[in-house]
């Protein structure tokens, strides 16, 4: 099977989450010499309405690849005879598998970046011949690079979206650490989000996706947790990996983490960064630990060579 483009959203979808999709799109039609293709709001809509009323679209030529950021148990526009949808988010509870498989049963090929979920569909009859796991990457344009110094002046950022558990851990690991150089998110600045010291000093613009992986390279501890991990989040008991996880590594941060044992945590090794942290204890001990070791940035680097998108993209081919 032969892909003749990509369909991207980036003419309509601006929120920040689309932003490294569009990374992804952009490395993938330059590795692979394929057009990318943005249609305008109302292209969209007449696709949309096609496809709810299983009209097939009049294009016709290869299929083209199109990331979905949410998975959907029905054809609300997504799934076509000539697309190849790649599936960011995966949520949905088993009984609608039955659904979702009718509504992709159109699709030459359906790609699964959570393993959790790709097991989850294996299991309940999607077709093996259509359906593969792919995995999410962090673009190359972040490759770490263990040669180059990174200048750590930072503690901890409380920024990002961790599980309350471990938010609520920081706090009082910052309260008994007095001498700690923290920084919080606070009021904008000229339109602009910004972080600040605890003295209420602006420290960094972190508006824009570059500022915010800047900030990053700056922190020596990162907290991380995975979706619905203590959060309430409705994901249907799914808890995969996101690319937070690799951006972390790849800007040379220790982790504190919170995860379920899946398939997802399992394939991308969380175990071996830092356990699924249960107690205070084990949050104080291990934070005084990773303050006090210098980061193996070598041993990051050789991890994130298989994550990169490049490495995805030889997957895809």
């Amino acid at each position: 099977m032969r892909l003749s483009g990509i369909l991207s959203r980036r003419s309509v979808k601006h929120r920040p989450s689309w932003h490294l999709v569009f990374e992804w799109e952009d490395e993938i039609s330059r590795a692979l010499s394929i057009p990318l293709r943005s249609p305008w709001r109302i292209g969209w809509w007449m696709r949309s309405a096609a496809r709810r009323m299983g009209l097939k679209c009049p294009r016709h030529g290869d299929p083209m690849l199109e990331f979905v950021m949410i998975a959907t148990p029905d054809n609300r526009g997504r799934y076509g005879h000539r697309s190849v949808p790649w599936i960011i988010d995966y949520f949905l509870p088993d009984s609608e598998i039955p659904a979702f498989l009718r509504s992709t049963s159109m699709c030459p090929a359906v790609l699964v970046s959570s393993r959790e979920a790709y097991e989850r569909l294996m299991a309940h009859g999607a077709p093996a011949e259509r359906f593969r796991h792919l995995p999410l990457s962090l673009p190359d344009r972040y490759r770490l690079d263990p040669g180059k110094p990174m200048r750590k002046d930072i503690d901890l950022a409380l920024v990002g979206r961790p599980s309350a558990v471990l938010m609520d851990f920081a706090k009082r690991y910052v309260a008994e650490h007095p001498g700690l150089n923290v920084v919080v998110k606070g009021p904008k600045r000229g339109g602009h989000m910004w972080v600040y010291d605890l003295e209420g000093n602006p420290v960094a613009d972190v508006d824009s996706r570059e500022d915010y992986l800047a900030l990053l390279r700056r922190c020596r501890l990162f907290l991380y947790s995975t979706p619905g991990m203590d959060d309430g989040k409705p994901t249907g008991g799914f808890s995969q990996v996101t690319p937070r996880f690799l951006e972390a590594l790849a800007c040379g941060c220790k982790l504190l983490m919170r995860y379920p044992d899946n398939p997802d945590t399992r394939f991308y090794r969380l175990e071996e960064f830092s356990p699924s942290i249960g107690t205070y204890e084990e949050f104080a001990r291990l934070a005084d630990e990773a303050l006090s070791e210098p980061v193996d940035l070598r041993a990051y680097a050789e991890y994130l060579e298989s994550h990169y998108t490049s490495s995805v993209i030889s997957s895809l081919k």
